[in-house]
């Protein structure tokens, strides 16, 4: 099997400034709209790995997407989990109770 002297075929896609500027400013405007996701909806929508994408991004100094804020207020939160939690336990315990009964009364029939 003969060698390829082509090296431009073993490589990947090359972008030039528009298309990265157009790839960018979407992940851009997505983040901005979303909180994130923007390399992973612009890596569907062109046709980009999501690396590549990535490395543009650090490459422009862009800083990473951040989550949007939650309106939930975690202490209370955490509380009623707490609270179901014990209330699950309760209901479990009660079952199993009732599920012996119930094998009990099977058995004598």
């Amino acid at each position: 099997m003969a060698k390829k002297d082509n090296k431009a075929s073993t490589r990947g896609k090359r972008y030039n400034t528009a298309e990265r500027v157009k790839i960018l400013t979407f992940v851009d405007k997505h983040n901005a709209k979303n909180g994130r996701g923007g390399a992973a909806a612009a890596s569907r929508k062109f046709d980009v790995s999501q690396l590549t994408i990535g490395n543009w991004l650090r490459a422009a100094g862009s800083p990473s997407p951040k989550r949007k804020k939650s309106n939930v207020d975690v202490d209370q939160a955490l509380k009623r989990l707490g609270e179901l939690h014990k209330l699950m336990a309760k209901v479990e315990s009660e079952l199993d109770s009732l599920r012996k009964e119930y094998a009990e009364l099977k058995m004598a029939l």
